[in-house]
């Protein structure tokens, strides 16, 4: 089944400004949420599609951007099919990059499209520069008014790198295994000096005990504020599968506080 064919309740503006829905009246518009995962195989692909679906569902324009470097297949996600063109496939001249960026955009459903990565031809030649990841993204925030970016693992590639320093929000997902733990405390480490450590918001995910929730935070002296219990659903979710419910749960209130404006900045 595909995703539009789950949605049978597609909440809108009026009802949201009316508080009918779950979410608050006043939130922050045009954001970019990126969603780190501090090591291959943590699950930020998959919180990344679960937040676009939420960010829908609430009645708003979604567009997701699969800039993990590693590549993959994010459609997937969506039971969409891979393209055969994607980021890598783009010439980055500025005066075509808008029409391309149109080209290979995938619309799962209206208001929700992916600028996928996906099924594109690798060319080792290829490496994106600062300006045009800048423009990049100009335009992205144009098609949508939430962006989402799948921004994978390594932080030596430049559209990764300066995805991170663009975004309103930085979503780590790590894993509190004794590999996990170093790879999300050298992520810490990169963050501090980057000055990025203010927007970063730590998901712990496949939780098998409550004390592991905790165990970065005494690291790197920083709370852990949402922690996704471990769940044999979750290996199916790439499958196309229900999210398990206390996925969603935790998906839900990172939302809901990712989005809340302040006065100063309203919806």
């Amino acid at each position: 089944m595909e995703y539009s064919d789950t949605i049978t309740n597609k909440r809108g503006l009026f009802e949201r400004l009316m508080r009918r829905s779950g979410v608050s009246s006043v939130v922050a518009a045009n954001q970019m949420i990126a969603v780190w995962g501090t090591q291959g195989g943590v699950g930020a692909s998959s919180l990344t599609a679960i937040l676009a679906k939420l960010l829908h569902q609430w009645g708003f324009t979604v567009l997701v951007i699969e800039a993990t470097p590693t590549g993959g297949s994010f459609l997937r996600l969506f039971a969409k099919k891979p393209v055969s063109e994607g980021l890598d496939t783009i010439s980055r001249s500025h005066e075509r990059l808008n029409t391309e960026l149109a080209s290979i955009r995938v619309n799962i459903i209206k208001g929700l499209s992916v600028l996928p990565k996906s099924g594109a031809p690798h060319n080792s030649q290829w490496i994106w520069q600062e300006k045009e990841v800048h423009e990049l993204l100009r335009i992205a925030k144009k098609m949508a008014g939430f962006v989402l970016v799948d921004v994978g693992h390594l932080s030596n590639d430049a559209l990764a790198r300066e995805t991170l320093a663009e975004a309103d929000h930085i979503v780590s997902v790590f894993r509190s295994t004794t590999v996990g733990l170093d790879s999300a405390t050298r992520f810490y480490e990169h963050c501090k000096y980057a000055n990025l450590n203010d927007k970063v918001v730590w998901v712990t995910n496949q939780v098998h005990h409550t004390k592991d929730a905790s165990l970065l935070g005494a690291i790197i002296g920083q709370k852990v504020e949402y922690s996704i219990p471990w769940n044999k659903g979750m290996e199916n979710i790439d499958q196309g599968c229900a999210v398990p419910r206390n996925i969603l749960i935790v998906a839900e209130e990172l939302l809901h506080n990712l989005i809340s404006a302040p006065s100063s900045r309203i919806f």
